[in-house]
């Protein structure tokens, strides 16, 4: 007998993928069953099922979408399509052809002033000031380079390409070429590795990609992050060194750490984004705050006030890339989803608890609830500084996941909820609460920032969706939908194009792709009302 282990190979299988999922009868025709046919979806068998888990959920995605609204929806034609309209509409976007440019130590040392100034080791305690003014006074970028080691130069190019980025605007910096100083940092990546690596090292690499990160190129900034983090545990900065250097005054070792948290959140954060483990295991680590961390908020952390170098804040609260990898060992690892439900549900309460937590130490009002609503005045929002606005939707971002795991093994439907049913409730809240807020923030999204906010702005996008094609029949229902309709007008606002005709092309894809899901969403309303 033929045992064919092709995609329609069914020995031991009384199922295609689609209808083993869905937990009912596949009548296994060729070349597709009818239940396939009638989604218009492809029938598969998988051999392996763990290997295929994505496919079949976005297979069972798929069905219900067209069950619930009567219309097909295919990311990959979709994508094509919205790839074939804008080349249709002949939209500028032309590729920025960015070169090699080095900077002037002139231009480093203006980085350097400015920088110290206004106290942005505060938030970017990427450089220790002092060790990069020696490296100015030595003329390093001046010299020869066979004079000097890579770290050395890569450091002041890196730095003054991140400096002229993040303030482009500034007179100081007129001029400024940040993305050809970023080229020219790179290209010392190669000598650098084989250097004997030091703090200048992890700094010039840790630079590299904190600049690349929120340019939308995840795949690069997942490259140089697990070089920044090897370089962590060759230098010793995973770890507190002597038992009582957390009282120490050592600037270098609290700077190491300093370099250590940088990288650890953005491990997290893309861990948890991809449901991948992280690079860092923090059992091989020391998880202590730096010890000039501001631990104990006041108002004027979350809004733009003047900064100080002796105190440390980051781009938003270490607390939640702690808690986000806890939410990521107890809820979506391997490990996690063998454990029994009254486990994972006793993980989701406690991991609640402490997100509550953590937010009921903020001032009262500056808590993410009082700004995430339509009523909020409009002068709460005056000054509110961007690390506030990262905390609050990295609040509701937690929020979302840690009571989504209740079905992260599962496309839930009407009739499938959560053995919890708060956390399905609680799920679809943080959504709606994220939207609300991204559209009273909305000055804050352009395209220097877009990246920075996606994951949040699309994760509840796609939630609210969600919620609205399940549950039609919900009394939120039209303000559910008006919510993702004012997201598709702010998309459509950031997506004209510029004086000079250019377009951005995330812009125009974020858009349409919104726009289809409240097309989608409109169309399950009518579908119940006829019934």
């Amino acid at each position: 007998m033929d045992e064919t282990t092709g995609p329609r190979g069914t020995k031991g299988r009384s199922a295609c993928d689609l209808c083993r999922h869905r937990k009912i009868r596949c009548d296994k025709n060729q070349p597709a069953c009818e239940n396939c046919h009638l989604a218009g979806l492809p029938c598969t068998f998988s051999q392996h099922v763990s290997q295929h888990r994505k496919s079949t959920r976005q297979a069972a995605f798929y069905s219900l979408v067209q069950e619930q609204t009567g219309h097909t929806f295919n990311i990959d034609g979709f994508a094509h399509e919205v790839t074939q309209s804008f080349s249709s509409q002949q939209l500028k976007s032309t590729k920025k052809v960015v070169g090699i440019k080095w900077p002037e130590s002139a231009l480093v040392q203006r980085c350097l002033e400015y920088f110290e100034r206004n106290g942005l080791y505060s938030i970017f305690p990427i450089v220790d000031v002092e060790a990069v003014q020696i490296l100015l006074n030595a003329n390093v970028l001046d010299q020869p380079p066979s004079m000097s080691r890579a770290a050395n130069r890569a450091c002041l190019v890196a730095f003054a390409a991140m400096i002229t980025h993040i303030h482009r605007h500034e007179r100081a910096f007129a001029g400024a070429d940040p993305d050809a100083y970023l080229q020219a940092a790179l290209t010392l990546l190669p000598e650098m590795l084989l250097e004997p690596p030091d703090i200048r090292t992890l700094e010039a690499v840790t630079i590299l990609m904190l600049y690349i990160a929120p340019l939308g190129r995840p795949q690069a900034a997942e490259l140089l992050l697990g070089i920044a983090v090897q370089l962590i545990y060759n230098l010793g900065a995973n770890r507190i060194q002597t038992p009582n250097e957390i009282h120490r005054k050592d600037q270098r070792s609290q700077h190491l750490r300093a370099l250590f948290w940088h990288c650890y959140a953005v491990d997290k954060e893309f861990s948890i984004r991809k449901s991948q483990p992280p690079l860092i295991n923090d059992a091989d680590c020391d998880l202590d705050l730096p010890t000039t961390y501001a631990k104990e908020t006041s108002e004027r952390h979350f809004y733009m006030k003047p900064l100080s170098s002796k105190e440390l804040l980051f781009p938003s609260d270490l607390r939640f890339s702690v808690l986000k990898s806890k939410i990521f060992r107890l809820l979506y690892s391997v490990d996690s989803q063998a454990l029994p439900e009254a486990r994972r549900l006793q993980h989701i309460r406690e991991l609640d608890q402490e997100l509550s937590d953590l937010k009921l130490g903020y001032p009262a009002d500056c808590r993410p609830e009082v700004f995430a609503t339509e009523s909020a005045p409009d002068y709460l929002f005056h000054d509110l500084s961007i690390r506030g606005v990262n905390i609050h939707l990295e609040y509701y971002y937690c929020l979302g996941k840690i009571h989504g795991a209740s079905n992260a093994c599962k496309i839930v439907s009407p009739q499938s909820w959560s053995p919890l049913p708060s956390s399905a409730e609680l799920c679809f809240e943080a959504a709606r609460c994220s939207l609300i807020y991204i559209w009273r923030v909305r000055q804050f999204v352009n395209q220097h920032t877009f990246w920075l906010h996606a994951q949040f702005l699309l994760t509840a996008v796609f939630s609210v969706f969600w919620y609205l094609i399940t549950v039609p029949t919900s009394s939120t229902f039209t303000r559910d939908l008006k919510t993702l309709e004012d997201i598709a007008e702010l998309l459509s606002q950031l997506d004209k194009a510029t004086e000079d005709g250019q377009t951005y092309p995330p812009f125009y894809l974020a858009r349409a792709f919104v726009e289809r899901l409240v097309s989608l969403a409109r169309h399950s309303r009518p579908r119940v009302e006829g019934t």
